[in-house]
């Protein structure tokens, strides 16, 4: 089976988001189920190959906005996971990650059918995989073209739709008028790139079973909730996984303190600590460094993420941490964005210096500090198509309390790996806090069980992986 899977970032030569590690780490669970896949992306100034070697595997002429255009493809062998991976380069529509005065992502879904319609790789994928609004018109293409390929969407989030003027898809030689969501926007003048491939594409997929069903509906359906009930019966929910590698915890260079489920010796050397003592001493660095209160008796819960008000839930947890006496707990957050709240947050934390953090900044290393310091996780999300945070705290034996919805409520067990809120309120997160807060006081040998639990949880890409091959069979048999 032939699979092309199109995406527009990819780690490690080129990241901003979750994304690109999907398109790292699930092709490349694919590829261990022997599915010939193979990845195109668009090759920004911003890419960064390395020591990876690249080949120039072709270069051909289209035809967009009424002028010749012309398209190389370079191929790397991605370093770890062996697939290759195509580099669409183009030096008017595909140089920058945002464009000052063209929108790329029509440019590249045509030059991606081009190449499939003109055999340029001497390769011809059975079905198309594209993710979110940036292949959106590349269904349609297909369809067009009469090709001989079946599509798949995932929608990884619904809000993050792309609309841009019509004049885009006449650039890309295809009539407004046969845009299946043209009379829905006629009256913006827009195209909606994610709405065309909701309606074009053979299957489409979510990046959670919650989530599949959620975006059926108005509350989160983002506008679009009708024209995905015409889809029902195509929509299917996958839980996207992570890389499990115990190195997060036992050779992770970030955590000063490597530590497991259980303990490691190599000739009565300490390798790395049991979980508990690895929590108490990391806890403990953290708590220096960041000038909080060191004392190993009073609980840690971080959050880690966007600063995002529309979506990661920092409303409610504002509320509740106006509330409730700070200083009884450690609050580290970490994360950028909305800088209103980000002032927010600081101002409450001059107040508790030693009991609050803020840390306002993208630090890979400083998260993976966190995770090893907390206890908890809060990820109060308003809603959450996935998640990769609760799965990675989880491997640290860290425990997520979060609002039951998408891949939240998909990848925890309320009182077994994890804690839940159904009612999206500061008074329901309070009281979900305040329940786990006090079994790791009280109950110990509860609360080491919740961590064995999270440590044995299986978020291996294996799995979601068999799930997609299931449905690339469906569509080609």
């Amino acid at each position: 089976m032939n699979v092309l899977f199109v995406v527009w970032e990819l780690d490690p030569f080129f990241k901003i988001g979750g994304l690109g590690d999907v398109a790292r780490a699930l092709p490349g669970a694919l590829k261990k189920l022997d599915v010939d896949i193979r990845v195109m992306v668009p090759y920004y100034k911003v890419v960064k190959f390395g020591k990876n070697k690249k080949v120039k595997r072709g270069k051909f002429k289209m035809k967009y906005a009424g002028k010749n255009e012309t398209v190389e493809i370079w191929e790397v062998i991605h370093p770890y996971m062996k697939f290759p991976a195509y580099f669409l380069k183009n030096s008017r529509y595909l140089d920058i990650i945002v464009p000052r005065d063209q929108d790329p992502w029509g440019f590249f879904d045509k030059a991606v059918v081009e190449i499939i319609k003109n055999n340029i790789l001497n390769w011809t994928p059975d079905i198309v995989h594209v993710n979110d609004s940036h292949g959106g018109l590349i269904p349609q293409l297909i369809k067009l073209e009469k090709l001989p390929v079946k599509s798949m969407l995932t929608i990884h989030n619904l809000a993050y739709q792309k609309k841009t003027s019509l004049d885009v898809i006449k650039n890309v030689g295809i009539n407004p008028s046969s845009s299946k969501a043209f009379l829905w926007e006629i009256k913006e003048k827009q195209i909606n790139f994610l709405l065309e491939g909701i309606m074009h594409a053979d299957i489409i997929t979510t990046v959670s079973p919650t989530y599949a069903k959620e975006i059926l509906s108005e509350e989160f359906g983002c506008g679009l909730n009708e024209f995905l009930r015409g889809k029902e019966g195509r929509i299917f929910g996958i839980l996207n996984g992570i890389d499990i590698d115990f190195s997060h915890t036992t050779h992770d260079t970030a955590v000063k303190y490597p530590y497991g489920p259980s303990e490691k010796r190599v000739d009565g050397k300490i390798e790395y600590y049991n979980w508990k003592e690895g929590k108490k001493l990391n806890k403990q660095f953290l708590q220096k460094k960041l000038g909080l209160k060191v004392d190993n008796n009073i609980p840690m819960l971080c959050f880690i993420g966007r600063i995002d008000i529309l979506q990661k839930g920092l409303d409610i947890l504002h509320t509740m941490l106006r509330r409730i006496d700070q200083t009884q707990v450690e609050i580290v957050i970490l994360g950028s964005g909305d800088p209103h709240w980000e002032e927010r947050f600081k101002w409450l934390s001059t107040f508790y210096p030693k009991n609050i953090s803020c840390n306002f900044l993208f630090d890979d290393k400083l998260a993976h500090q966190i995770y090893a310091a907390s206890d908890f996780i809060i990820i109060p999300s308003r809603y959450e198509p996935c998640g990769l945070i609760q799965m990675i705290a989880m491997l640290f034996g860290t425990i997520p309390i979060a609002h039951s919805t998408g891949g939240l409520k998909d990848s925890i067990s309320d009182g077994r790996n994890g804690f839940l809120f159904s009612t999206y309120n500061s008074e329901a997160l309070e009281e979900k806090i305040k329940k786990a807060v006090h079994i790791w006081e009280n109950d110990k040998k509860a609360f080491e069980e919740i961590v064995q639990n999270a440590f044995a949880t299986d978020f291996s890409w294996d799995k979601s992986a068999k799930e997609y091959l299931t449905l690339y069979n469906k569509l080609i048999l």
